[in-house]
């Protein structure tokens, strides 16, 4: 599941107002297809305060399916709350309708794939890594006949990290891109440091804006000091559950820290 603090590197920060996070229990619908063959997913599950621990509280029994251009294909319970299928694989520019139906209430979501944009290289500068925050740089040819918007997710040793980073073109495009990604150990564990010898990867997905703004609002969704009130992020779902749903392309890239 995705966290609710992210960190934000490399896009252009705009004014968003949140709605007030509320005690209501809700449902959390996290689904995702990409171009790669028989990656789809969707984890149903119910909301948690931000205090409690990252247990993944899986929803059973929904019905879930994903249809484009008139196929619909039904999504299997494969675990607890998590519902997959190899069945489909998505294609850019097509674009694909999520249906989730959950103890009688229905959820509904849309999200096209947009065309990727090359993932050039993924590099580290030695003064740059340290042992509680490294910085890894991305480089990528940002294209300039459409508006584009990147989320980029950080794996150290294939463990997801739960921060991300997000950006869009808005002042960089059809640009030569060098961007800075933070891997950090922000718990007081040392056996979480990062060290010399360790595989740091970054997946890169080329997202449509409403997945954009989603992940973009998840950042402020704690809200900005102690005092502050949550806030509940911008879905693209409809029907009152809290999430979103993404078709993306997704690129890869590792590197190992020199020891």
């Amino acid at each position: 599941m995705l966290a609710a603090l992210s960190v934000l590197l490399v896009s252009c920060e705009k004014v968003i107002q949140l709605k007030p996070a509320t005690k209501q229990d809700k449902y959390v619908i996290e689904g995702t297809i990409t171009n790669e063959p028989g990656n789809c997913s969707v984890l149903i599950s119910r909301t948690k305060n931000f205090d409690d621990d990252n247990t993944f509280n899986g929803v059973n029994g929904a019905i879930v399916k994903i249809e484009n251009n008139g196929t619909v294909v039904t999504l299997p319970e494969t675990s607890s709350g998590v519902y997959t299928t190899t069945a489909i694989n998505g294609t850019p520019g097509q674009t694909y309708r999520l249906t989730a139906t959950v103890n009688g209430e229905t959820f509904t979501a849309v999200s096209t794939m947009q065309q990727p944009v090359p993932l050039l290289d993924f590099y580290l500068k030695p003064a740059d890594y340290d042992s509680l925050r490294t910085v890894a740089y991305v480089k990528y040819k940002d294209s300039a006949e459409v508006k584009n918007f990147y989320w980029f997710e950080l794996f150290i040793n294939d463990k997801r990290q739960q921060n991300y980073a997000v950006a869009n073109d808005e002042f960089t495009t059809g640009q030569l891109i060098n961007s800075g990604l933070i891997f950090q150990n922000k718990t007081k564990n040392r056996e979480k440091d990062i060290k010399r010898g360790d595989k740091l990867s970054v997946e890169m997905h080329s997202v449509d804006p409403s997945v954009f703004l989603y992940l973009f609002s998840l950042s402020g969704a704690k809200g900005s000091g102690d005092s502050a009130a949550p806030a509940n992020p911008i879905s693209n779902i409809t029907g009152g559950a809290l999430g979103f749903f993404s078709a993306h392309t997704t690129q890869r890239k590792s590197l190992i820290i020199p020891k």
